[in-house]
């Protein structure tokens, strides 16, 4: 059985009795996405760009490359606006999707490793984007540096929204 119940902003939500209360995607849920990809980006990149640069693996040539389409437009891929294409991905795209396919995605608990799956799959299309050419020895150090740079992501965002405004639950 199912009852309305009255949240934030007058906004109404059905509770089904033994499931979580529904949560809507509201601006304020999208602003704390937003803010959660941002840290996630802050907190992935010492651990994608440090640790290769550290041993003396890492080339940003990828990152310029990371923006065909403004070949299309006539302008010069460039490192800066590989990096803001980048960043803006983390910042917007990526807490848009996660948004709305957390809720589907493992594990039931705790709920920020819900971020740790969507990040790997995010991953599985990074890896041929920006796997560097080199020995067995460079391409096993991006795989797993850049998982793991994946999963402080994933796990940042999802446990951002999941500490403030939970992780929006809602019927597809």
């Amino acid at each position: 059985m199912s009852e309305p119940t009255e949240i934030a902003g007058g906004e109404s939500t059905v509770i089904e009795s033994g499931s979580e209360l529904a949560i809507p995607i509201t601006v304020k849920v999208l602003g704390v996405g937003m803010l959660g990809g941002l840290l996630g980006m802050l907190t992935m990149i010492p651990v994608l760009v440090g640790i290769p640069a550290a041993l003396g693996l890492f080339r940003p040539d990828p990152i310029a490359e990371f923006v065909p389409l403004t070949e299309l437009l006539g302008i010069e891929p460039t490192l800066t606006l590989g990096l803001a294409l980048f960043a803006a991905m983390g910042t917007v795209l990526l807490p848009m999707v996660f948004l709305v396919v957390g809720a589907y995605l493992p594990p039931e608990g705790p709920r920020y490793l819900r971020g740790v799956t969507f990040a790997t799959i995010f991953w599985t299309g990074f890896v041929p984007a920006f796997m560097p050419e080199g020995s067995a020895v460079i391409a096993g150090t991006f795989l797993v540096v850049s998982l793991v740079a994946h999963w402080v992501y994933g796990a940042v965002l999802a446990g951002v929204l999941d500490r403030t405004v939970g992780i929006p639950q809602h019927e597809v």
